[in-house]
Parts: C-alpha cells; sequence; structure tokens
C-alpha cells in the first residue's frame, strides 16, 4: 500500500511538512523492496529511512528548545522509542534475506508516523505558527 500525503496530516509548518512528505517518500521506497533486491540497494534505502528519520526528529526537538515547548519530554519520549524501534528493524532487515522482514517494518513505519503526525505533532501546529512557524 502506497502512502500518499493528504492535507489532513499538514502540521501548518511547511518545513515540517516538507519533510514529512519526504519521509513518506522514503516509507513508499521501503514498501517496494522486494526478495531480489540488492543488498546494496537495500541498505541504502533502509540507511536513508534510518537517517533521514533522525535528522526530522533532532529537527522538531531543536524547535521545541528553541521555543520552549511545553509539550517537549513526552514528545521526544515518543521520538526515543521510535529511534530505538527503528534501530532493530533496521538492523534485523539489513541482516535477514527475508521479505517479511520488510513488510514488518513497512507496516511499522506507516502505522507509526501516521499516527504520529495527527496526533502528537499536530499539537505543536498553532505553538509553532505562533511562534511564527509557519
Amino acid at each position: 500500500m502506497t502512502l500518499k500525503w493528504r492535507s489532513i496530516y499538514s502540521v501548518n509548518v511547511k518545513e515540517i511538512d516538507e519533510q514529512h512528505k519526504k519521509i513518506f517518500n522514503i516509507i513508499n521506497r521501503v514498501s517496494a523492496i522486494k526478495k531480489g533486491t540488492s543488498k546494496e540497494d537495500k541498505m541504502k534505502i533502509i540507511n536513508e529511512l534510518k537517517d533521514y528519520g533522525i535528522y526530522h526528529l533532532n529537527k522538531e526537538e531543536k524547535y521545541f528548545e528553541k521555543f520552549n515547548y511545553l509539550d517537549k519530554a513526552p514528545h521526544i519520549k515518543q521520538h526515543n522509542e521510535y529511534r530505538e524501534k527503528i534501530s532493530e528493524f533496521t538492523d534485523k532487515c539489513l541482516k535477514s534475506k527475508q521479505p517479511e522482514n520488510i513488510k514488518e517494518l513497512s507496516v511499522f513505519l506507516r502505522n507509526w508516523w501516521i499516527n504520529h503526525i495527527q496526533n502528537i505533532d499536530i499539537k505543536y501546529s498553532d505553538f509553532f505558527n505562533e511562534k511564527g512557524l509557519y
């Protein structure tokens, strides 16, 4: 299943929305990994997913600090849980030749990002807008 950007995912901060769109694109590329995909190509996509996701989370957290976002602690806790889980998943996928691991990773990614954006990230939308981030 392809993950498509919809306006309901917007947090009304262009920079963050663009990063979320790129994450969706990378998730779609992960989902498209097939059994015959070379280990090198698989590693490239999975490492991009891991690296860009962490870059994005760090970017949000810098804004939390810069603007003293009061709900940052539980938000960062979720980010840290994601970092741990994604490290476990990516390590498992890179070591395995089983396509089931990629499918499991893909389902996790879709569920986590959609839930996180719609239920957690949206909470900072008005706050960031008030601070001048659009």
